[in-house]
């Protein structure tokens, strides 16, 4: 691959956040996660973990617990409301308040649509969600102290909460506490503060404190069974599996401790929660963990959400750790231009690449600059709202973003774009009438529009003409069971769109004729990046399972090169876990295809032959050094790279590569909990 000069980015500072809370769905067999700034993340466990959605956060929103109701989300945060969301259009949809301040916790009733919020004044509060509603049903009487965690008994009409130094067990049709157990206090002024708590069918209490203690206690005689001390600091979260045989606890110390439910002996029916394994896949605190299915799923400071294998008899042996980067690429590559936007949280940053005339056939050879990157500007949103996409033409000329309010347009001038530091002017482009917010969105290849795809599914085709924007094509959504489009490309001669969406749905609209072209075989996973060959003529698409198709638009069926290599991938390549990000044929030669994850890049050669399917292609205890794959086989991989945000390949054999090292993330990264080491 030494026939590319590379680009190679490193200002874009990007921060993961950390996570909050997960939320596991059974019948939807999906992950909810919510970060910092109060985003929320869908995960398809079907999709081998694909980060499908993302509702993004807002500074006037926190969020302290999720929950999930049947296909219904649910969050709850120290605005004292309980939120649901729209998961097609990735907004709140509805709002309840507790009246009793703000919430810290949130759990669901197994037997009727009821949800239940513990809050600062020392309130429960039980909220209906009957007839797809959401509204405020009874508050319990208010205890001294506030309830930081919650749990509703599996079958019967109790909940159980906890507090400072205490917890309670509540009664729904009276709503006064029935029993109270005193936690002890390890200082005499510091309080012990009970951080989750979680109840079983036979009613055994399971709770976690401040002391870094996982106690187990008889909830009808309201006596303590046993008590570990499992951490060294703060037990911050625990979850229960299923069969209700299983607990696992972390927090500030960041090792996760499972618990069993095992007879005292092997002759005796008597059963004993006994203290099994410690695990350590964090480095930072855990704040929550969830059982979904046979699997552990983990997150907190670091960022990461990692999913780890949970077996009877061998424990958590085998975890995949995801790091805290959208599914989708942020940056916009102005090809033509050579210029770069980078989109944060609630800004854009617009950059102007290094340029330089030298050339060389060593690789890895850094060559000299003769102007380095100048930043030309920097676009904040109105009110910090969070941006949800965005786009910049080929000439740079035009750049635009969607909030969740709206579309906004703006123009782009440079005066003496090539001299040190280029004169950069930025108007706003005015419209008539509203533009609908917009999910994706991208320049026509002429530059003179702008396609997007609304919250409401529809497609817009925007016209900018004499620094005005004007729609001129809204074309509804284009079947009735579409969900939030996730993946957006126009053709090279910008006459068709091709569409994907949640549903596994991939359609190519024809922008002229204004009808659908085509729809694509029902895949059995999610797509995760798509595009068209130089001609428009294919539409390639990288799915989730790590396979690439070839569709051909023509004949409307897959091409010959892709009916014969479909079923001969490496299994190797198969156990990948990053998703491609992006994908694209190369500008010089219609037979090689360029694409991306976190991990890797890689040249697809169509015109060699795939390697036999037992070949090993890579090794993952050297995965940082490893170009090993022979040169005669199609796969042609680097691993330079971690984490590649970005890869695309411009005109004069040029590619832009985005990195954001590990050591970057790390160092911003807050200290540990310090552990005493032997010899120091």
């Amino acid at each position: 691959m030494g026939e590319f000069r590379v680009h190679h980015i490193r200002f874009f500072n990007y921060q993961p956040l950390a996570i909050h809370c997960i939320d596991y769905n059974k019948e939807f067999n999906r992950v909810a996660v919510s970060r910092s700034d109060a985003s929320i993340e869908i995960w398809s466990i079907g999709d081998d973990w694909y980060q499908e959605k993302i509702i993004p956060g807002s500074e006037s929103r926190s969020v302290e617990a999720i929950c999930w109701q049947g296909l219904r989300l649910f969050s709850a945060g120290l605005d004292g409301n309980v939120t649901e969301y729209d998961l097609k259009k990735l907004k709140p949809k509805e709002l309840a308040p507790s009246n009793a301040g703000p919430i810290w916790c949130l759990c669901k009733c197994a037997t009727q649509q009821l949800l239940a919020a513990g809050t600062e004044d020392g309130c429960v509060v039980v909220f209906s969600t009957q007839d797809d509603s959401l509204m405020y049903h009874q508050a319990f009487d208010k205890q001294e102290g506030r309830i930081l965690s919650i749990a509703w008994h599996p079958t019967e009409d109790l909940i159980v909460t906890g507090g400072v130094d205490n917890i309670r067990i509540w009664s729904i049709n009276s709503g006064h506490a029935i029993q109270r157990l005193t936690l002890g206090r390890q200082e005499r002024n510091k309080e012990t503060i009970v951080w989750c708590v979680a109840v079983t069918s036979d009613f055994t209490i399971i709770s976690g404190d401040s002391r870094g203690k996982t106690s187990f206690w008889n909830g009808k005689q309201g006596t303590l069974i046993k008590t570990y001390q499992s951490h060294k600091a703060d037990v911050l979260c625990l979850t229960l599996n299923e069969e209700e045989n299983k607990v696992y606890t972390s927090g500030v110390d960041p090792s996760i401790v499972a618990f069993e439910y095992t007879p005292a002996n092997i002759e005796s029916d008597w059963k004993l929660w006994v203290k099994s394994d410690v695990y350590h896949f964090h480095t930072h605190d855990v704040r929550d963990l969830v059982v979904a299915g046979d699997k552990i799923v983990s997150g907190g400071v670091d960022t990461n959400l990692v999913v780890a294998m949970a077996k009877e008899t061998k424990g958590i042996k085998h975890r995949r750790k995801y790091a805290g980067f959208p599914s989708y690429s942020m940056v916009k590559v102005a090809s033509e231009a050579k210029v770069v936007m980078l989109q944060y949280a609630n800004y854009l940053e617009v950059w102007k690449l290094g340029h330089t005339t030298k050339n060389s056939d060593k690789s890895g050879e850094i060559l000299p600059l003769m102007s380095k990157p100048i930043k030309l500007l920097q676009l904040k949103t109105k009110d910090s709202e969070r941006i949800v996409c965005c786009a910049i033409n080929k000439t740079a000329e035009y750049l635009a973003y969607s909030d969740q309010d709206t579309v906004k347009i703006y123009s782009l001038s440079m005066d003496n774009q090539y001299a040190m530091t280029p004169q950069v002017t930025l108007k706003k482009v005015k419209s008539k009438s509203s533009l609908s917010p917009a999910h994706r969105m991208q320049f026509s290849h002429d530059g003179r529009s702008l396609i997007t795809v609304t919250d409401s599914t529809e497609i817009q085709a925007i016209s900018l003409e004499d620094n005005e924007a004007v729609i001129t094509a809204t074309i509804p959504p284009l079947s009735d069971d579409v969900d939030s489009v996730h993946l957006l490309c126009v053709s090279p001669d910008d006459t068709m769109v091709c569409l994907a969406d949640h549903t596994r749905s991939i359609l190519i609209f024809n922008l002229t004729k204004q009808q659908i072209h085509c729809r694509l075989p029902r895949y059995r996973c999610q797509a995760t990046a798509v595009c068209f060959n130089a001609d428009g003529s294919n539409l390639l698409i990288a799915y989730a399972d790590q396979k690439i198709y070839e569709y051909n638009l023509e004949t409307e069926e897959y091409t010959t090169w892709c009916k014969q290599t479909c079923l001969k991938y490496p299994k190797q390549w198969l156990t990948r876990h990053s998703k491609i990000i992006n994908i694209q044929q190369h500008p010089n030669d219609q037979n090689k295809i360029i694409f991306h994850d976190e991990q890797m890049l890689c040249v697809l050669d169509k015109s060699q032959r795939f390697p036999p399917v037992e070949a090993p292609l890579f090794s993952y205890s050297a995965w940082q050094h490893q170009d090993k794959i022979p040169s005669s086989t199609a796969f042609h991989i680097s691993s330079k790279y971690k984490f590649l945000l970005h890869l695309e390949a411009i005109k004069d054999n040029w590619l832009v590569a985005v990195e954001r090292t590990p050591l970057t993330l790390t160092e911003s990264l807050p200290p540990t909990l310090k552990e005493k080491k032997f010899g120091t």
